[in-house]
This record gives structure tokens, C-alpha cells and sequence, in this order.
């Protein structure tokens, strides 16, 4: 513990304090738990299993309801601002959500594309405005003078605990100033707050939320990765700060990855699917088999986890302090890994990337759930044909009748 105060502080006079954290909490902290997609007309079957282990903070990373609604399968229509505030509401005084509200646990977070108003949505889809930002932070029941409240947009930092004992916790809007067109996620001004939140406070742990999942390379997901310069600046600003952890949501599933950085490992803990898991399309069978067998992930080690989940962070301070980073189903730790936060970086990295066999049995019953899914398809879409030429061709008979 000793070596890396001593780091923090000559990295602290080498950078300067900077602007201090939004937000200042300086009571004891040890367990921030997290979470994603949690829809409001679904069962929420978490918030018990959460509240067990009796964390000091929860943080929303996105989705934490959907406001949005679909128009077709794949098609997603903006709500009225009357819907929206609606939807919110419907959320907060849900009976679980409702009890959990009633513990010590602080309750912070972000918004995604579904809370933010529209999937995958950003400042093209001309969905944001001030009225709709209050909405949501009179939902997270921000404080009348918060920053945020100030700013266009919902990032935002925290800095907890006292001392030695000290997490930084910066949280991160990629929605609101998000333009497809240019390829900017965050906008200039959260550029610059995060360069200075970045340099400034040195803490012995670091957390950077952010919804859209930063490290993975997984085809199918909204991901940083689909803005190639964005994502390399910002590992780029995040290496420079020392046991730094990502977490982040969107994907409806749990897994964790890990790249190499100038100051070590970095990790991203990823916890989606607080309601519904995997696609809402496809069977969770199907789904299952591509996340661990087919999408690549170059950066994995661990499992995936499809089933309904959220995440913790854990320090333990006494002696050598470590992180625990852990996954949690309805059924217990799905995923869990030990991050020591004294270790030497450049004799630290990422541990080997975890390899899934491909079993006989998943290849079969993928195949088979695909085949059944096309003769269905082909079925209806059969079905449909004969049923319009069949209508055609009574209009032809009834029209030759009258003639």
C-alpha cells in the first residue's frame, strides 16, 4: 500500500490536482454494485439479490427503463415527453424497485439509448433536450444544485471514501452528444471534463462507467469500437491513470475482458440483462451458443453469462488492497475475479484468454432451433402468398359474376 501512495502522489504533483470530483462522499466505501436494461413492465427479480449483499452504491448504467417502444421487430419509435415521464415513474415506484430505494445503498447512474429515448439513438435523432435530462434526474433524485444539472448531458464524477481509502468513480454520457455522421461519442466539452477528471484526485482505485461497452469486438453490439478514433483516444486518456477499471452494460449479458496497457491490465466488467437476457428475438438457446461459441472475443477471461445479472466491485483494504470484480445471477457469482492493486504494472498483464470448447450437443441444438425458425418462416411466408392469390383471385371471380 505503501508504493502506490507514493506513486499517487508524485503522479499528483506531476499532473496537478485539477478540478476536484463533482461530488464528494467521505464515508467508508467498499462495494458498488451496478446494472443494466431493466425494463419497467417486466419482473424485477433482482432487486433482492442485490440488496443481499448490501452495497454503498448502485449505479444505473444505461437502460434503466425503455422508454422507447417498438413499431416493428426491429424498428423503435421516440415517446412523447408525457410517455417518457411516465415510464420513469413507472419504474420508481415499482414494489422492488420501491424497497430497495428504502435501503442505505446511494442510487447514481447514466443513461443509455432506451432511457435516453430511442435504441442506439444520439444527438442525430434530435431526441435530447433539458426538459427530458431533469426527467431522468429527478428519477435518480439528483440534488437540486448538482452539476449535472448545469451541463448537457449526464456525465458526471465521484469521489468516495477518505484517505488512502479513496475510489474515484467516473461515469460517462454516450448518448447525448453522440453524432453518427462525424463519428464523436462524447462532444468537446465532456472531452475536456474528462481530461481534467482524468488528471485530477489521484485515488488509489479508479472506476470509468460507461454504457456502451468499450473493449469488446463482438459484431452485433452498439460498442466504442464502431467509432475506431473515439475508442483509441479514450484508452488512450484511461492508460494514463493507474488501476482504472471499466465497467460497463447494453449487451444484455455478463462477461469480462481485459487489455494490455502502459500501467497494466485494464479490465471491463460488463453486467446487462436486469429483466430480459440476450435478444428478445432469438431463443436464449441460440443466443447463448453464439455469445460463447460464435461471436468472437479476443479479450475474454472469463465465461460469458447470459442469464439475468448485475456486477459489484469490491475493495478489500486491509493489507496489499485488491478489487473483486464479480458477476452475480438470481443463483449466485457467475463470474469473479481478484485484481491486486500493488502490483508492479510493468510486471503485470492480463491473464490468458479464456477458451470455450465447442460442445457436440450446443452445435446440434443450434442448428436445430435455426432449421425450425426457417420452417416457420417459410411456412407464414407460404401462407401469406396462397392466402393473397387466393384473395385475388376471388376479386376476379366476384368482378366476371357482376359482369
Amino acid at each position: 500500500m505503501a508504493v502506490s501512495m507514493i506513486f499517487l502522489f508524485i503522479l499528483a504533483l506531476l499532473l496537478g490536482r485539477g478540478n476536484p470530483a463533482d461530488f464528494l462522499d467521505t464515508s467508508s466505501i467498499s462495494r458498488i454494485a451496478f446494472g443494466s436494461c431493466s425494463h419497467q413492465d417486466r419482473e424485477q427479480p433482482l432487486w433482492s439479490e442485490i440488496a443481499r449483499y448490501d452495497p454503498d452504491y448502485f449505479v444505473w448504467l444505461g437502460d434503466a427503463v425503455y422508454a422507447d417502444y417498438r413499431v416493428r421487430p426491429m424498428g423503435w419509435r421516440a415517446p412523447s415527453i408525457s410517455r417518457y415521464s411516465e415510464q420513469l415513474h413507472k419504474m420508481k415506484v415499482s414494489p422492488d424497485y420501491q424497497s430497495f430505494q428504502k435501503r442505505r445503498t446511494k442510487i447514481i447512474g447514466v443513461w443509455d439509448d432506451h432511457d435516453y429515448g430511442i435504441n442506439d439513438g444520439g444527438v442525430s435523432d434530435a431526441i435530447y433536450s433539458a426538459a427530458v435530462q431533469d426527467l431522468f434526474l429527478h428519477f435518480l433524485d439528483e440534488p437540486a444544485d448538482s452539476p449535472r444539472r448545469k451541463r448537457a448531458g449526464l456525465y458526471g464524477s465521484y469521489l468516495l471514501g477518505n484517505g488512502e481509502r479513496t475510489i474515484k468513480l467516473i461515469l460517462l454520457d454516450p448518448r447525448s452528444q453522440l453524432n453518427r455522421e462525424t463519428e464523436s461519442v462524447l462532444g468537446p466539452d465532456q472531452w475536456t471534463w474528462l481530461d481534467e477528471e482524468l488528471r485530477s484526485d489521484p485515488t488509489t482505485f479508479t472506476i470509468l462507467g460507461t454504457g456502451l461497452p468499450l473493449l469488446t469486438e463482438r459484431t452485433y453490439l452498439d460498442k466504442w469500437l464502431l467509432y475506431p478514433l473515439e475508442r483509441e483516444r479514450l484508452l488512450a486518456m484511461v492508460s494514463r491513470r493507474p488501476n482504472t477499471v471499466i465497467i460497463s452494460g447494453d449487451s444484455h449479458f455478463g462477461e469480462m475482458q481485459c487489455a494490455n496497457s502502459t500501467l497494466g491490465p485494464l479490465f471491463e466488467l460488463q453486467s446487462s440483462g436486469m429483466t430480459h437476457n440476450c435478444l428478445d428475438l432469438v431463443p436464449v438457446m441460440l443466443c447463448n451458443y453464439y455469445i460463447k461459441y460464435v461471436s468472437e472475443c479476443s479479450g475474454c477471461i472469463a465465461e460469458p453469462f447470459v442469464n439475468l445479472n448485475f456486477g459489484t466491485i469490491t475493495v478489500l483494504w486491509s493489507g496489499n488492497p485488491r478489487v473483486v470484480l464479480e458477476v452475480h445471477g438470481k443463483d449466485g457469482v457467475a463470474i469473479h475475479y481478484v485484481v491486486d492493486l500493488d502490483l508492479d504494472p510493468s510486471l503485470n498483464h492480463c491473464p490468458p484468454k479464456h477458451e470455450v470448447a465447442h460442445q457436440l450437443v450446443w452445435q446440434l441444438t443450434a442448428i436445430s432451433l435455426v432449421t425450425l425458425v426457417l420452417i416457420l418462416l417459410f411456412y407464414i411466408l407460404s401462407y401469406v402468398v396462397v392466402s393473397v392469390f387466393a384473395r385475388i383471385v376471388m376479386l376476379i371471380r366476384d368482378k366476371d359474376h357482376a359482369e
